[in-house]
């Protein structure tokens, strides 16, 4: 089970464009209804297009944009994106049948580790980012012996890993910075 999140931008984009085109339409439409002068003549348009031809060059270039825009949509729409729910390991029932699929989300996890290594003493801020195949602390060390901590977050960290479960488990990768003094 990894979930990953909605392409809606591009969709979104599609969305605007084509609600644009509508709502000017609708009020040229309605303007021509009303007697007033449109926004936009549709016979301006009707010469506007009328004198191109297939072969020329402005109807090659915006046809090469269009295509070029269309696929640019298109490959954002189709690439996947990060998960935003890692797979936990899949328990088994007493009887030996297999439970259900579960995940944690990826900001969860980071928030959980953060705590964690903010936790072990020594440490004045910590910031963890969860990947799928690694996990990755920058701690800010205040601590009379600073070398020390480092491995006691590292350590911290896979044994919360191992109780949350995540699978595979990732990596745990600890950057340590000396807190300003003065």
């Amino acid at each position: 089970m990894i979930r990953r999140p909605r392409r809606s931008t591009p969709a979104t984009i599609v969305a605007l464009v084509v609600l644009a085109v509508c709502v000017l339409v609708v009020v040229c439409c309605v303007q021509a209804l009303l007697g007033q002068a449109p926004l936009i003549r549709f016979s301006q348009v009707l010469e506007v297009t009328a004198g191109q031809r297939w072969n020329s060059g402005a109807t090659i270039a915006v046809a090469i944009v269009l295509a070029v825009l269309g696929l640019v949509l298109l490959l954002a729409a189709i690439r996947p994106g990060k998960p935003t729910v890692m797979p936990l390991v899949r328990m088994t029932d007493a009887d030996g049948a297999p439970g259900a699929d579960a995940g944690v989300r990826r900001t969860s996890l980071s928030k959980d580790l953060t705590t964690t290594a903010e936790g072990v003493p020594g440490v004045a801020r910590a910031t963890v980012s969860a990947r799928r195949s690694r996990v990755t602390a920058t701690i800010t060390v205040a601590a009379a012996d600073p070398t020390a901590v480092p491995d006691t977050v590292r350590g911290r960290l896979e044994y919360r890993l191992i109780e949350v479960g995540p699978a595979p488990r990732p990596k745990v990768r600890v950057k340590a910075r000396r807190a300003d003094t003065g």
